[in-house]
């Protein structure tokens, strides 16, 4: 005689039958989740090394010390995330960024070329674009006594002409034979057939 009721003789299902409603979407999101989360551990400490540069800080610097940016953008002025590079190798490098600016007015891009000679950077570019006017330039144009070495500034008068000593050339037709008549002597170029 069976003393156990029919309704608890179904055979139970393995841990898979109970379990794999859950484990599939688990299993798939695990790599994609951690793929996103070394991309932007990978973005954060890229965005960091930028940050933490010299030629970013300058700009930045000169960027929020500016009048007219100020008026255009207000403040305060905000800076998103940079793309770009930065590269430096002993006191030498180059940096070549585009950096988002955003006030409470405007919002635009800071456009950044530098190069490091000797740890001090020079900017070759440094200027912040608004869309729907002209590029606010962050550089004043070299001073006369700033010149690269070799070179000279233009004088503000004109020159007065040199005399090299030279006679005028006679009018063309005393300079050409007339047509008629052979030339004695002739020159090496010219050749008679």
């Amino acid at each position: 005689m069976n003393t156990m009721p029919e309704g608890n003789m179904a055979p139970r299902q393995g841990w898979w039958g109970r379990n794999w409603k859950w484990v599939v979407p688990v299993g798939c999101l695990t790599p994609v989740l951690m793929c996103g989360c070394f991309g932007a551990l990978g973005l954060y400490f890229i965005s960091s090394a930028i940050k933490s540069s010299d030629a970013y800080q300058q700009a930045v610097a000169l960027v929020s010390e500016n009048p007219e940016v100020q008026e255009v953008l207000g403040t305060p002025i905000e800076f998103g995330f940079p793309r770009g590079s930065v590269n430096t190798d002993s006191g030498e490098g180059r940096a070549s960024l585009n950096i988002p600016v955003e006030g409470p007015k405007a919002s635009g891009t800071l456009r950044v070329e530098a190069l490091s000679v000797g740890g001090t950077w020079t900017f070759e570019r440094l200027e912040v674009e608004v869309p729907g006017r002209e590029p606010i330039p962050l550089m004043e144009p070299p001073m006369d006594d700033e010149l690269p070495p070799g070179l000279e500034a233009l004088p503000d008068e004109e020159a007065p002409p040199m005399d090299l000593g030279e006679e005028p050339l006679p009018p063309e037709e005393e300079r050409l034979p007339p047509p008629d008549e052979e030339t004695p002597g002739k020159r090496g170029s010219e050749i008679d057939l």
